[in-house]
């Protein structure tokens, strides 16, 4: 199934660029993200749980993607980061 979202343009690029660097495509990324939310969800609420509100969808949507946003950023300098690898 195809699906259109939108989704801010510079989490996107840090989306994008740290699959890359893991040579995946954001299509993939996008599928584990689907899946583990649907697996996490299912595990912590049960059988006969109230389905999620769309805030709070949302709001779980968002913490999933600042947590990918946030493994993604190196906060090195290019040059600390190069210099490292010189060591």
């Amino acid at each position: 199934m195809k699906a259109t979202i939108d989704i801010p343009d510079d989490l996107y690029r840090r989306v994008k660029a740290r699959a890359a660097l893991d040579g995946r495509a954001v299509r993939e990324v996008a599928i584990e993200l689907f899946t583990e939310w649907v697996g996490v969800r299912e595990s912590v609420t049960g059988a006969g749980a109230r389905p999620l509100t769309g805030a709070e969808w949302l709001a779980r949507w968002e913490e999933l993607g600042a947590e990918t946003a946030r493994l993604g950023i190196d906060p090195r300098t290019t040059r600390e980061i190069l210099e490292a690898d010189r060591r």
